[in-house]
């Protein structure tokens, strides 16, 4: 499988070909023309994880992809394509995809306040994203890519390394990273690079278009 990093939480997942498309947003930098889009997860209903008008474009290219998101997300269908909304106990078989939800609430901003709902996802068994959790993915233990939240109004680093620790994958992608400056970003990275030196985990800070394979 090839993972490709887009802008803060937003990644591609291949596999055969055929495409896996997680919260994809724009701020700064272009979504690329998705097609052969099989899957589009949005873990929850944020403005930084869901535009809407992204998420129109990729369906209307690829009027037959599924789409899932949490039981709380406000809208049923993009363009005529109905959002699956699903649960911690969902799991779901496409052609080219298996996938295991996780998790239930966006961790707090506001102390002993929910913000949302938010579901983590297993992917094909060797990929994890927790999406605005650090909720642990149902029975796999050392995934082949664990993608750790960076920075957020919600968390501390400290959080993030504990999360590398409590996973121990075999890989860590920092993501939720685009509300930091390049230098903030270098900085978050070295303390979660430290936790994965610790616990003999790789680490790959990858830029937005940057792949890697699983």
């Amino acid at each position: 499988m090839k993972f490709t990093k887009l802008e803060h939480s937003g990644c591609i997942i291949e596999n055969n070909s055929k495409k896996l498309v997680c919260d994809p947003v724009e701020f700064e930098a272009k979504i690329p023309k998705l097609s052969n889009v099989e899957v589009i997860i949005i873990t929850h209903k944020h403005g930084d994880h869901f535009q809407p008008q992204i998420l129109e474009k990729i369906v209307m290219k690829n009027p037959n992809v599924r789409i899932f998101a949490p039981q709380d997300f406000e809208i049923s269908e993009i363009n005529g394509q109905k959002i699956e909304k699903v649960e911690a106990v969902t799991g779901c078989n496409t052609a080219n995809f298996s996938l295991k939800f996780f998790g239930r609430n966006h961790m707090p901003i506001i102390p002993n306040k929910i913000p949302c709902a938010n579901i983590g996802v297993t992917i094909n068994d060797k990929i994890v994203n927790p999406g605005d959790s650090f909720d642990l993915p149902n029975d796999l233990q050392n995934p082949e890519l664990l993608l750790v939240p960076s920075e957020a109004p919600w968390l501390k680093s400290f959080e993030s390394m504990e999360y590398i620790r409590n996973v121990q994958p075999k890989l860590v992608v920092p993501v939720h990273n685009a509300v930091l400056s390049k230098t903030g970003d270098n900085i978050n990275n070295n303390w979660l690079k430290m936790a994965c030196d610790e616990n003999g985990v790789n680490f790959a800070a990858l830029g937005i278009g940057e792949s890697i394979e699983i």
